[in-house]
């Protein structure tokens, strides 16, 4: 009897403890906050939300992440310079996603490093693009590449030695020893991936260094005179360049086709070559389009989003602008072979005579004389094309820039300036005297 009591006693002690016990933890729980009851996920940190940052083409965004680090970091007398080089990339994003150009992408065609030279189709007036190696027969690992004009007789290189750009000419079978471009950045890392256009002075290449936006950039150049020197280069922006590698532009006007290669989006070893439909002279993007719009269209997200740009009020061909279908059609004949030729272009200008006459070909003009200055009008007027896009890229620049790259923007503006009205001018005089020379008994 007295064990079976004891033991009654035992049991309902025991359960006294449990309730005790579960109504401790309950209002343990019941005042602890809820954010301390879980695990503290851990944080992420800055460089890679930077990263992130920079990906997304947030340039707004790494700023603000970047400068609130350095303030706190020189409140606590700790160094910066660490996230030197993020502000060095951030700054560059945000001078440039307001420039972004407009451009129509048509193509675009994933492949090996190795093989982007040989995806690229120009026709024979555009010159042709090659490795080093393989133009000159030599054994090279480093990637440099050519230029050779339509001539065959003048070469842009990359010197495998230092990937520095220079110029050789053919005399007879020989080259001559490659010349160092002068005018150039000198503090880029390495130039690479040369092309001239066919108005034989705008150069563009690819380099890295402080001007590049991540990796290799493509920038352009224009030859200042018959000395071979360059003007200071200008880097093309958005969408051309990326915060990945972006190693050459090139541009076929015979084809009116366009093409850059990019290993954004690609995995190692892998580039994307973009087609395009090269403008005649440059435009951005406007109040029509925001922040976010902005940021896709410079990152190219998708290349039916930049179709728009080709489109007008009635000539769609279905969902597709007619521009975009006849540029699709001029490249599907590339790749099997088929090319324009010089002799099918029929509307070579538009230059007006008098009330009564717009002449369209040399072979409209009766004057020798006018058709011999109507070829300079000719030349003169894609120097001009090429100087406009060009002042107004440097200007583009220059309205979004800091104090300090203001700086170095104004003399390569003021520059061109004082070249490019006096052409002007030129081509308002050459003008009149073609149409006196047509016009005249």
């Amino acid at each position: 009897m007295i064990n079976s009591m004891e033991q009654k006693k035992y049991e309902i002690g025991k359960r006294s403890i449990a309730l005790y016990m579960i109504c401790c933890l309950l209002f343990t729980i019941s005042v602890v906050p809820a954010s301390a009851q879980r695990r503290k996920a851990p944080a992420i940190p800055l460089t890679e939300q930077v990263e992130n940052a920079l990906a997304a083409y947030d340039f707004e965004t790494a700023e603000e992440l970047l400068n609130k680090e350095i303030a706190a970091l020189k409140k606590r007398r700790k160094p910066t310079d660490h996230l030197d080089e993020y502000v060095r990339r951030t700054h560059q994003g945000l001078s440039k996603l307001h420039a972004t150009e407009r451009i129509t992408v048509i193509d675009s065609i994933v492949c090996s490093k190795g093989e982007a030279l040989k995806t690229i189709r120009l026709s024979r007036e555009s010159g042709r693009i090659d490795t080093y190696a393989s133009s000159f027969h030599t054994r090279d690992n480093s990637d440099a590449t050519i230029y050779e004009n339509e001539l065959g007789n003048k070469r842009y290189v990359s010197i495998p030695s230092s990937l520095r750009l220079a110029v050789t000419d053919k005399i007879g079978d020989q080259w001559s020893d490659a010349v160092p471009l002068t005018g150039l950045n000198d503090n880029d890392v390495e130039q690479n991936y040369p092309f001239l256009l066919s108005d034989g002075i705008t150069l563009y290449y690819a380099a890295t260094g402080p001007e590049s936006l991540g990796g290799y950039d493509i920038f352009v150049s224009r030859a200042d005179g018959e000395d071979g020197k360059f003007l200071s280069p200008e880097n093309v922006g958005f969408p051309f360049n990326s915060i990945a590698n972006d190693y050459l532009l090139a541009i076929d006007e015979l084809n009116q086709l366009g093409w850059f290669v990019s290993d954004r989006y690609q995995p190692e070893g892998k580039v994307c070559v973009y087609v395009f439909i090269p403008n005649e002279t440059r435009e951005v993007y406007g109040d029509d389009v925001d922040d976010d719009e902005l940021r896709d269209l410079a990152r190219l997200t998708s290349l039916r989003d930049t179709w728009v740009n080709a489109a007008t009020d009635d000539d769609a061909i279905g969902a597709v602008p007619a521009a975009v279908v006849q540029a699709q059609q001029r490249f599907a004949d590339i790749r099997m072979g088929k090319s324009q030729k010089t002799e099918v272009v029929e509307h070579e200008f538009d230059f007006v005579i008098d009330d009564k006459r717009t002449y369209t070909s040399l072979a409209d003009f009766r004057s020798p004389v006018a058709r011999e200055k109507m070829q300079q009008w000719i030349a003169l007027s894609k120097t001009e094309r090429t100087d406009a896009t060009m002042l107004q890229r440097l200007r583009d620049n220059y309205a979004t820039a800091n104090a300090a790259q203001r700086q170095q923007l104004a003399p390569s503006i003021q520059r061109l300036e004082q070249s490019y009205y006096p052409l002007l001018e030129q081509l308002k005089t050459l003008a009149k005297e073609i149409r006196n020379a047509e016009i005249a008994p």
